[in-house]
């Protein structure tokens, strides 16, 4: 069981996030007329960004909110959750199995179960998405939140490569307490967090620190451990050239 954040929320609290959440549709709403496009494409992983997100875009879009569960393993447990979160999205989830494509892929590039093979599978599923998105008209969405993109904890030209990051300003305690509000299902709020590329992944694990410690350095929590805070340093530091234009060369 999940016991941070907080999600005994009070009324303000509610009064609120509903208040962002509103905010947060009216401006993929304005980038989608901008682009004009006429939806937004959206992979859900079964973690707690992708369902926020897809909650807030149901009702935004209707018909013209795609999301796609892109599956290249068996993941029972991950499934299970997906299953929940279908329900409150009108069962509007399409399924597409990669599996055998991406198992050719591994073994044509001799990929091992390391990072190489996390990234490209990351790439692969972007691939996929924004193969579904042109067909579709629409812009594909993704999911980082404040933590994840000061960390740089994303897939350059994965799920770092799309077209709007509506959670980019965003703590992740904001998007769990938004999830909340938003009746995202119980077993997505309770389970550890985790990229979900690699078996037994889990973000804090691999950061080697909380999301709720990341969060205090963020505040300017002078207390926070010193090993901490060279490695978020460190993190934001080496990560850079993710959050960076592509480098141009000299002109003429």
């Amino acid at each position: 069981m999940l016991n941070w954040p907080n999600l005994n929320l009070n009324n303000f609290e509610i009064k609120e996030y509903k208040k962002l959440i509103k905010r947060i549709q009216n401006w993929i709403l304005k980038y989608v007329k901008k682009s004009n496009a006429i939806g937004i494409t959206l992979g859900i992983s079964g973690g707690i960004d992708s369902s926020t997100l897809a909650a807030i875009c149901f009702d935004l879009f209707k018909d013209n909110a795609h999301f796609y569960y892109l599956k290249t393993k068996e993941d029972k447990e991950n499934e299970n959750d997906i299953k929940q979160l279908n329900k409150i999205l009108n069962y509007s989830i399409e399924k597409i199995d990669l599996t055998k494509e991406f198992a050719l892929f591994s073994k044509k590039f001799d990929l091992k179960n390391d990072w190489v093979k996390a990234n490209s599978k990351s790439r692969f599923f972007m691939t996929a998405l924004y193969t579904k998105a042109q067909q579709t008209n629409s812009l594909v969405l993704g999911t980082d939140n404040f933590n994840e993109y000061y960390l740089g904890y994303f897939t350059k030209w994965g799920d770092g490569g799309v077209d709007l990051l509506p959670f980019a300003n965003l703590l992740k305690s904001d998007i769990y307490k938004m999830a909340k509000i938003l009746n995202v299902p119980e077993c997505i709020l309770n389970k550890k967090p985790s990229a979900n590329l690699l078996d037994n992944q889990y973000d804090e694990d691999e950061l080697g620190f909380s999301y709720a410690q990341f969060e205090e350095y963020i505040k300017g929590n002078s207390n926070i451990d010193k090993q901490i805070l060279n490695k978020i340093k460190e993190f934001n530091t080496k990560t850079e050239h993710k959050r960076k234009l592509i480098p141009k060369g000299p002109k003429f």
